[in-house]
């Protein structure tokens, strides 16, 4: 029955902490999205402007 004693003086660290993971994976996510929406964009710009090499084709010259 030791342990019990101190269960809600330490409820505020518990939830800061639980805030803390809920924000570092809503950030994990936002930045996982983002990348795969640029990801997207970039293939449908290279399917419609064929003409137009990546720039890594370029610097080789």
């Amino acid at each position: 029955m030791g342990i019990h004693y101190n269960y809600k003086s330490k409820a505020g660290d518990r939830a800061m902490q639980k805030e803390e993971k809920r924000k570092l994976r809503l950030e994990k996510k936002r930045l996982k999205r983002e990348e795969k929406e640029a990801s997207k964009l970039a293939e449908l710009e290279e399917l419609t402007r064929p003409d137009k090499l990546p720039e890594s084709e370029n610097s080789d010259s």
